[in-house]
């Protein structure tokens, strides 16, 4: 009989806990908020590097009148 209450007692434990962990806890919805900022960084720098990369390009393309050779950054 009293194995049978210490396992009912560690079921209804064990499953109170699934419960609780099956939330989103506030620790994840931090990083989670964490990790969108960071993320949102680094589209705001990485954006105007890409554009500066391909300004470059097209300027080296212009200005090379035809010549390749120019074009290679030494």
């Amino acid at each position: 009989m009293l194995k049978k209450i210490i396992c009912l007692l560690l079921v209804i434990f064990i499953l109170s806990f699934s419960v609780v962990f099956a939330a989103d806890p506030t620790l994840v919805t931090r990083l989670n908020k964490g990790l969108e900022k960071i993320k949102g960084w680094i589209i705001k720098l990485s954006t105007p590097a890409a554009a500066i990369a391909v300004g470059t390009g097209v300027f080296m393309k212009k200005f090379s009148f035809g010549d390749e050779e120019r074009i290679v950054m030494r």
